[in-house]
């Protein structure tokens, strides 16, 4: 039995010999056998395609497109209230100073991790995604990169706003720290008006109004 591809040529090559045969027929000054014969031939050839194109075999089934992973279901609209956060910080001192400056943004969901494999399984582990993670660049067992590197390879940011959080300013690092798809980054020491104004930009949260401003509307 002819491959699928045996078979694609020797198709090929009859229907070229029987356009040859159609276009001879047209010569006024042909001979009456040997039209006949080009007639013959040509029944003969279309028989012949049809028979192959019946029992050609099936053209391999093509391997499926890999799928991409799923959307992360929508969010919320969030507040510095209901917003989840990471801190990653190996420093006891940066860390428990970022957990005070968010509980001043009113950000009262804060969890921590000590090290970068303590962060990863965190965010591994988290069963309410995080919707911000504040990272340190340079921390035992995984770098900040490295958290986001395998928490991206893995699935698990889930649509988390990933910034990096350090003292380190040259732009190359900072340029491949973008390339890797890490949403931002803030370099010590932290500004605090900076830092509020990214978070609130980067979850999409409006300013709330203060008390004052509630108590006078």
């Amino acid at each position: 039995m002819l491959t699928s591809a045996e078979t694609k040529l020797v198709v090929a090559t009859l229907t070229k010999r029987r356009a040859w045969l159609r276009k001879s027929l047209d010569d006024a000054n042909l001979d009456p056998s040997a039209r006949q014969d080009y007639m013959d031939s040509i029944k003969i050839i279309e028989s012949a395609i049809k028979k192959l194109a019946a029992s050609a075999p099936p053209p391999a089934n093509k391997p499926a497109k890999p799928t991409a992973p799923p959307a992360p279901p929508p969010r919320k609209k969030l507040t510095m209230a209901s917003a989840r956060v990471l801190i990653a910080e190996d420093n006891a001192d940066s860390a428990n100073l970022l957990l005070d400056v968010l509980q001043d943004f009113g950000m009262t969901q804060a969890d921590l991790a000590t090290d970068g494999m303590e962060a990863f399984d965190k965010i591994k582990r988290a069963k309410t995604p995080y919707d911000l993670i504040l990272c340190d660049w340079d921390m035992p067992e995984l770098t900040g990169l490295e958290v986001h590197g395998k928490a991206k390879a893995s699935n698990k940011l889930q649509g988390a706003h990933f910034v990096m959080v350090t003292a380190v300013s040259e732009s190359s690092r900072i340029r491949e720290a973008i390339q890797q798809g890490v949403n931002d980054y803030i370099v010590k020491p932290i500004d605090m008006d900076v830092l509020e104004a990214k978070i609130k930009t980067a979850l999409n949260i409006d300013d709330e109004p203060s008390t004052e401003d509630k108590k006078e509307s």
